[in-house]
């Protein structure tokens, strides 16, 4: 075992692509998603007109304000207040350090895989306003939404920094030194894979329940009582012209889980091929920070304790096919990513050069 002293001391990961496009790319993607955080705080998301009250501005500070002082839905407030007013900066600096300071590389890449992880959760407030702006949708002048800027630049500084942490994941990925596999052997986890397989199924149905089924109606007698799922929003932003919002719903809603569920499906079918094993794994990390149906069922459990006292609603089946859905799916990918790192650990066991070292 080398000594400490021995050891080449870490470099900054951008030292590592000195001639690389990623020397002006990271840092471009960390001042842009910056610069368009600041600009979302300033504007409104949208302007909102129930009846009978007057017009006003909803946007992520007002939020807070109304859940704090005139709600005194406390624990919303300060749900909103982490995730989508600090979060985004802190992951925004916590990227910086990753890209020029000297990390250690196991420290680094820990780093990297919880800022992943946690990314999508800034989008909950943006989850909270489209629900908004679908309930609004074909009411009249009795209850109005129109869109502003703010919740284009807040999504947009939301995506273009997950974007930017996949990337400098990917070039951290590409400097490690993993251990050796052995091609002829077979991976382990026997016991595990029916269960993974029973998971599968599952996830697929909670899915399906969550995608058709309406998950809330409003009750308002003045109003149209319409009833909204998943795919129903999907429509209804595309029917109204918001298809930019329309396009990120059914990416993170609807592609995002429904390819991670396949991603794990077939995954699970190797036991063999060790390195196509790896890719598929490094892959599935990589949709699995972009499905974000447990940040659509938080925002949905924000707006029914908020939602009352804006819009008169009620919850449906839907709801609980969404509960369903994003436990089982916690479950799969917890049990599948045990399943998966048990044999990437018996191939890298069985390797000739592991062998050799023992």
């Amino acid at each position: 075992m080398p000594a400490l002293a021995d050891r080449p001391a870490p470099r900054p990961l951008a030292y590592e692509y000195d001639q690389h496009w990623s020397v002006w790319a990271i840092p471009a993607g960390l001042i842009a998603s910056f610069t368009l955080n600041v600009a979302a705080l300033k504007a409104p998301f949208m302007m909102m007109k129930m009846f009978p009250s007057a017009a006003e501005p909803y946007s992520i500070p007002h939020t807070i304000q109304l859940m704090w002082s005139v709600l005194e839905v406390y624990w919303v407030a300060i749900l909103i207040t982490i995730f989508s007013l600090i979060f985004p900066f802190v992951k925004l600096i916590m990227l910086a350090v990753v890209w020029f300071f000297p990390l250690p590389e196991r420290s680094r890449g820990r780093l990297l895989g919880l800022l992943g992880t946690l990314g999508r959760w800034s989008l909950l407030d943006v989850f909270v306003t489209l629900v908004l702006i679908v309930l609004a949708h074909d009411q009249g002048q009795l209850f109005v939404t129109d869109v502003k800027s703010g919740l284009l630049m807040f999504m947009s500084a939301i995506v273009l920094a997950m974007l930017t942490g996949d990337v400098a994941h990917h070039l951290h990925d590409r400097k490690r030194k993993l251990p050796e596999l052995d091609a002829k052997a077979r991976a382990g986890g026997r016991w595990l894979a029916p269960v993974v397989f029973l998971l599968i199924i599952g996830s697929a149905v909670s899915l399906a329940a969550a995608f058709y089924l309406p998950f809330l109606q409003i009750t308002a007698w003045f109003l149209s009582k319409q009833s909204y799922s998943i795919l129903r929003t999907v429509e209804t932003l595309w029917g109204d012209h918001n298809r930019v919002f329309a396009i990120a719903v059914f990416l993170f809603l609807l592609l995002a889980p429904v390819l991670r569920l396949g991603l794990i499906a077939h995954a699970s079918l190797m036991t063999s091929a060790p390195k196509k094993l790896r890719r598929a794994m490094v892959r599935l990390d990589v949709v699995s920070r972009w499905a974000a149906l447990d940040v659509f069922g938080l925002a949905i459990a924000l707006f029914l304790a908020e939602g009352s006292n804006l819009v008169p609603i009620q919850t449906r089946g839907g709801v609980w096919g969404l509960v369903a859905a994003i436990a089982m799916n916690v479950a799969l990918g917890f049990t599948a990513g045990q399943l998966l790192r048990s044999r990437v650990r018996r191939l890298e066991s069985a390797a000739p050069s592991a062998s050799n070292s023992s």
